[in-house]
């Protein structure tokens, strides 16, 4: 395998896992859940929600989270040197975080350890849609004058912060990243519309996104010929569509061997599609891997359903010379 170092940067959080009979029947005040949305909200809303949640659902598990941070311990996993860049809270849910993201072998040196962790509720229901709650916590305020090194040999690869603060931090890292940028801006990110997210835009040279972020962003192919960028558009059950300037192809969802939660299957994707890339494969085949990666997730909770190292390599063993 050829060597290849990622440094990520997101939010670290700690995943809750909650299930519930239908989405659409749980009322919360000021909140609509709808399926596959993403909300940000303050600590005492995530904190209401959760009791709400253990009134009327079924705790499930416990896991780290943030997509970046999923995509990082993910390739960490299949055997390509990691690290991140961020914060997480001086706090027990910080512990567990940091103690995850190192059993993969990430490099957390540059993770700041200060204030308390981003939490995340994420709420499934009988009809596998999930929604997802967010609470940054206090720890990205500790970035505001953080300003860690990126190496010429690290790829960076980003997702969303949730503070201006954060946006801020993302926006000196990819000024100062001398090699590859990819971008998984999530809806966190792309609610702050194209023109705030320029920075991050025009830097990134591969973009990962959901149909509806790319059409809420309305940016066009033309944007992509400018840039001379790729985009890797996540389609769900759909599976995903390659889009370069001169060329569009759809690839269809791999079959999962079973379903119990689709949460951080983008984030997989994400993974898949950048092992192939620092492996030197063709952009077709990198998002059939990215497929594989995605549908295997989909087999239990947040990271438990990652495929392993061994798993990986068989993939990858798949894809002869002749076709990669």
């Amino acid at each position: 395998m050829r060597e290849s170092r990622f440094l990520g940067s997101g939010a670290l959080n700690l995943d809750l896992f909650y299930r519930v009979a239908d989405l659409r029947e749980i009322r919360f005040p000021g909140m609509d859940l709808r399926p596959g949305e993403e909300r940000a909200g303050d600590r005492r809303t995530l904190l209401e929600f959760r009791d709400l949640l253990e009134a009327r659902g079924e705790f499930l598990a416990v896991s780290g989270g943030g997509s970046a941070a999923n995509t990082l311990w993910a390739l960490a996993r299949f055997g390509f040197p990691c690290a991140f860049a961020g914060a997480v809270g001086e706090d027990p849910e910080g512990e567990a975080v940091l103690s995850e993201m190192a059993s993969a072998g990430v490099d957390l040196s540059r993770v700041r350890v200060k204030g308390s962790t981003g939490l995340a509720l994420i709420v499934l229901d009988e009809r596998k849609d999930r929604f997802i709650l967010v609470s940054p916590g206090s720890c990205e305020e500790a970035l505001a004058d953080f300003r860690p090194r990126v190496f010429p040999e690290e790829w960076l690869h980003l997702s969303s912060l949730v503070s201006e603060t954060g946006f801020s931090f993302h926006r000196h890292l990819v000024e100062r990243a001398p090699g590859g940028v990819s971008l998984d801006p999530g809806e966190i990110y792309v609610a702050r519309g194209p023109e705030a997210l320029a920075p991050l835009l025009q830097r990134a040279r591969y973009l990962f996104m959901t149909e509806r972020e790319w059409q809420t962003l309305g940016l066009s192919r033309d944007f992509l010929r400018r840039g001379g960028k790729v985009l890797f558009l996540k389609r769900g059950a759909r599976g995903a569509r390659l889009v370069q300037p001169e060329e569009t192809r759809d690839f269809p969802a791999e079959s999962p061997s079973r379903v119990v939660d689709n949460t951080g299957a983008g984030d997989f994707f994400d993974a898949g599609v950048l092992a192939g890339l620092a492996l030197g494969f063709p952009l077709e085949q990198c998002l059939r891997l990215g497929l594989k990666v995605a549908a295997a997730s989909l087999s239990d909770y947040g990271r438990r359903g990652c495929p392993s190292r061994e798993e990986f390599l068989e993939w990858i063993r798949e894809l002869t010379p002749e076709e990669a």
